[in-house]
């Protein structure tokens, strides 16, 4: 799994230190992600999936959340909190959307390896980098998106996962709207014509994702 990820160009003795009290985990659908380990620094681990799908998501003031970014298979995240106080780091939760595979690595271990070695923290500025970018190009589609778009994206962001079911999102046409900032009407369309093309299907209060996987490519997402 390394070897498909960003740290695959250094050498091995390196990648042999970075390894070091490395933990697995696999976790069922719909458990949230946490930092395991002696101190509460949640934010503060790097983290590689090997299978599955995990939700980025950040937390506003006022409890709205949004998602910065899907991590998949050879991903990293959480490699910021390296060199962050707890104080500085944003607010949110990963999740995961379906059972997934991951590693816990030591947020100590790594930093203590970047400051000795330019090449461990040239290839965390690069993977940082890459990141950020993905996360950008993830808010900017939000903000520029179509309202269809916004819509998905707000049942995507919304939806509650669980082995076996289809993912729903518990969520009315108005509130809808006001989450997208537009009328009961226009979201009432989009939703129709989600539930033509099979992508949905909605009941009082609910709307069933029949096929996440199309809604999420329908808005890009990375």
């Amino acid at each position: 799994m390394i070897q498909e990820s960003f740290l695959a160009p250094l050498p091995d003795e390196t990648v042999a230190a970075l390894v070091q009290g490395v933990i697995r985990f696999e976790v069922p659908t719909g458990t949230l992600v946490r930092y395991s380990g002696p101190e509460e620094r949640p934010y503060a681990f790097p983290r590689l999936v090997a299978d599955g799908l995990l939700r980025i998501v950040r937390s506003g003031p006022d409890g709205r959340t949004i998602t910065q970014r899907y991590q998949r298979r050879g991903e990293f995240s959480g490699i910021a909190g390296i060199f962050l106080s707890p104080a500085t780091r944003n607010t949110g939760h990963t999740d995961a959307l379906m059972r997934s595979v991951y590693y816990q690595f030591s947020h100590e271990v790594w930093r203590q390896t970047a400051e000795r070695d330019a090449r461990v923290a040239c290839a965390l500025l690069a993977e940082l980098g890459r990141i950020a970018e993905l996360s950008m190009q993830h808010m900017a589609t939000r903000a520029l998106a179509s309202m269809r778009q916004r819509v998905v994206g707000q049942l995507l962001d919304g939806a509650t996962y669980a082995d076996d079911v289809d993912p729903v999102a518990h969520v009315t046409q108005q509130q809808l709207a006001d989450g997208v900032g537009s009328a009961r009407e226009v979201v009432a369309r989009i939703l129709h014509s989600l539930r033509e093309e099979q992508l949905v299907a909605t009941k009082v209060g609910s709307v069933i994702l029949l096929k996440p996987e199309r809604l999420r490519a329908e808005i890009n997402v990375s």
